[in-house]
């Protein structure tokens, strides 16, 4: 089996996680009520593409939030998270 075969193959067996991505702030910027769909339509075919099994979603809270806006940012971004999850069950699952 060539390099790139092997590669090819062990990436497909492997379980893939991408430990950082700023999915919630692309998320969040959104209306709540196209959340779930956002990620549907923008997010998740990249990371089926991509083969990612596994996803960790930190919770960044940008200058312009901070110091008074950062709670309630992070408060939304946990929200959008739970309603990713929710909106795309049969593809997603939150592990806490």
């Amino acid at each position: 089996m060539t390099a790139p075969g092997f590669a090819r193959a062990l990436h497909r067996r492997a379980v893939v996680a991408d430990a950082h991505n700023d999915l919630l702030c692309a998320v969040v910027a959104r209306p709540p009520e196209r959340w779930g769909s956002f990620f549907r339509e923008r997010w998740l075919p990249q990371l089926e593409k991509g083969g990612v099994d596994l996803q960790v979603l930190p919770v960044f809270v940008e200058d312009p939030h901070r110091p008074e806006g950062a709670l309630r940012r992070t408060l939304r971004m946990i929200e959008a998270a739970h309603r990713v999850a929710e909106e795309n069950a049969h593809r997603v699952a939150l592990c806490r």
